[in-house]
């Protein structure tokens, strides 16, 4: 073979080559991402449930809590960068799993389970994972993320009906 023939076939063999190889690498990085992100959503909504069931059901900095934010920011979490407390739903049951209307007003007693749920606000149901792999636009439709729990002090001590801070 003529050597000058050949100077192009190295160049061709290696963009196809790297093309492959570089879409393998970005595949695995986003699969990396898209575990991580479903382990994160599994600890907020965990994390979220309890938060509420030990916190005062007036407390406004639970769902900044769940998703990793300290009391009084409103930013999205610093954990999953697209999740904000607009995505997550609180509600609290009564014995037969049934939504309590309004939990401060009827009472304690009343309550008997915490439920924290992740969603999409224009989905209503799921939350969705973009991917970011370049040349390949796309979106995972996760399922729902929930955790629900007994309740336990709901904020408030065993003697008096004051809350507590938490």
């Amino acid at each position: 073979m003529n050597r000058k023939r050949m100077q192009g076939v190295y160049t061709v063999e290696f963009a196809i080559v790297g093309l492959l190889l570089f879409v393998l690498l970005f595949g695995v990085l986003e699969m990396g991402r898209l575990y991580f992100t479903v382990n994160g959503l599994d600890e907020v909504v965990r994390r979220g449930a309890r938060l509420a069931a030990v916190c005062n059901i007036q407390d406004p900095d639970v769902l900044r809590r769940a998703i990793f934010n300290d009391a009084g920011i409103d930013s999205a979490s610093p954990l999953i960068g697209s999740l904000e407390t607009g995505h997550l739903t609180l509600d609290y049951l009564d014995e037969n799993g049934v939504k309590v209307a309004n939990p401060g007003n009827t009472g304690f007693s009343s309550i008997r389970y915490v439920r924290l749920s992740v969603n999409d606000p224009l989905n209503s149901k799921k939350f969705n994972f973009n991917l970011l792999i370049p040349g390949f636009g796309g979106v995972f439709t996760l399922p729902t993320f929930r955790s629900t729990i007994p309740r336990e002090s709901l904020g408030y001590d065993g003697a008096t009906e004051v809350p507590t801070q938490c």
